[in-house]
């Protein structure tokens, strides 16, 4: 039994400094990745657009400009008022890829647990620091 405890001393010892693939997932994304779990275990739709967090105020121009044209709140744009009510929201996608391209750490509505898991530290894998030091090549 002390050999067993002195082997795994010795491990935790050997790997002191080390980090987990997960600790390289910025707090925003980790924020953003868990929302889309929940809303998709709750049947619902993730709210995950940037009006979510920068919702526009009164002191805002834009927001002042909508107004001052007789715009309120809620309404659709447009002339008569049909138009989008929900700001355009900016979706990102690679260069390399086509239209319509599933990234495999996309959520889907059978992934359990450990499918979740696995497709975070997929997304982890993202930000992880660049091993090459080439600053002129994205490494992923």
């Amino acid at each position: 039994m002390q050999e067993t405890h002195a082997k795994a001393a010795e491990l935790t010892n050997l790997a002191e400094g080390k980090h987990h693939i997960g600790d390289f997932l910025p707090p925003d994304e980790l924020a953003r990745f868990m929302e889309k779990y929940r809303a998709i275990k709750e049947g619902r739709d993730p709210d995950l657009s940037d009006y979510q967090q920068h919702k526009l105020t009164e002191d805002n121009v834009g927001y002042r400009m909508l107004k001052s044209m007789g715009w309120t709140e809620g309404m659709g744009l447009g002339a008569e008022g049909k138009g989008i009510t929900a700001p355009v929201n900016q979706n990102g996608r690679s260069e390399s890829q086509g239209l319509g391209v599933e990234r495999p750490e996309n959520l889907q509505e059978e992934d359990d647990e450990y499918d979740a898991y696995r497709k975070r530290m997929m997304l982890a894998y993202r930000f992880r620091p660049n091993p090459l030091n080439n600053p002129r090549r994205a490494y992923y």
